[in-house]
């Protein structure tokens, strides 16, 4: 009788050890040198600090244990072989395409608009839906607005952007909008960009500033054109089997860190924003800030990709945003 209690106990000391102290695999795509990261380390501090150790995080760079593959990533964390990761909603539109909602074409003016939406009623109802493919939406960070950069000529115009051969997301939306635009767009791993674009194999790409920076593209781009012309919201992403095996107090303090990391990151992207620039051009690019007349021809060539997307994103859904973004 004194063994089976013993070794009663031994198995729920066990169950409780792989439950709370155990390190919490956190996964992204880009590395220390990345906004990301930073918000990622600031996660970890803070958990880290207010479990007072009964939980520890792992930050596990470029997604080196799904061999640099996003989508790969993203399943690991659905299937509990990665316990978190930060993934753009760019990504999750493949689960789900309603997440397209956020990248629609100049939807947001600027980052004030967006967060607004992302941290509003209509942010949290889209958190709620990752539920239904086995994920945890803790909280939004952000990529920042999506520019693009090419090794050809400068983007002025809507005709400087024919047949030029440019990597997209792997959403179709961003297919479909580049070639209303009048571009070659095709669909490519972000681990396998800057190799292309050296090769030249593609001729541009599109990427928030401090994703441009922290990967160097500089090194193989000449031009870039900042025309916001997509945001890219991040989401602090859990495994939800992971996630319920933990304690209420331990959810709470996993949740209120992240609202705090992300918060933290939005604020590094901001700052990017401001800072970046003239980095770049001290690299060696030209830039040009497209002006609001010079966007508008661009934006007009976009329009239907709103009427396209309304039966996969939900047309009320559509239009709510396209509100609530303008308020």
């Amino acid at each position: 009788m004194r063994r089976i209690i013993l070794a009663v106990l031994m198995c729920l000391l066990i169950a409780s050890c792989s439950r709370e102290p155990g390190a919490i695999k956190l996964s992204l795509i880009l590395d220390r040198n990345s906004d990301w990261y930073r918000g990622a380390a600031k996660w970890k501090e803070l958990v880290e600090a207010r479990s007072g150790g009964r939980l520890r995080v792992r930050i596990i760079e470029n997604a080196s244990l799904s061999n640099n593959n996003q989508r790969a990533e993203l399943e690991m964390v659905q299937s509990g072989a990665l316990d978190a990761s930060l993934e753009s909603t760019i990504l999750l539109s493949i689960l789900d395409e309603r997440y397209t909602v956020f990248s629609m074409p100049w939807l947001f003016k600027d980052h004030d608009a967006a967060e607004r939406v992302c941290d509003g009623p209509l942010g949290k109802k889209m958190l709620d839906a990752l539920e239904e493919r086995g994920i945890v939406g803790l909280a939004y960070g952000v990529n920042g607005f999506r520019q693009i950069t090419n090794n050809r000529r400068p983007i002025v115009k809507l005709k400087d952007l024919k047949n030029l051969k440019i990597r997209v997301p792997s959403i179709e939306m961003y297919i479909s909008l580049f070639r209303r635009l009048g571009a070659d767009p095709s669909q490519m791993n972000f681990g396998e960009l800057f190799q292309a674009l050296k090769q030249g194999t593609m001729h541009a790409q599109e990427n928030p500033l401090s994703v441009i920076w922290a990967k160097k593209l500089y090194e193989v781009q000449n031009h870039i054109t900042v025309w916001n012309y997509s945001y890219d919201p991040i989401i602090l992403c859990f495994n939800k089997a992971k996630w319920e095996s933990y304690p209420p107090d331990l959810q709470k303090i996993m949740k209120d860190a992240a609202a705090e990391a992300m918060n933290h990151e939005r604020q590094l992207v901001r700052q990017a924003d401001k800072d970046l620039l003239p980095k770049l051009e001290e690299k060696g690019m030209q830039a040009v800030v497209l002006s609001p007349e010079q966007l508008k021809p661009f934006k007009d060539a976009s329009k239907k990709i709103y009427n396209d997307y309304r039966k996969r994103i939900g047309g009320e859904r559509l239009d709510a945003f396209v509100k609530a973004a303008g308020e």
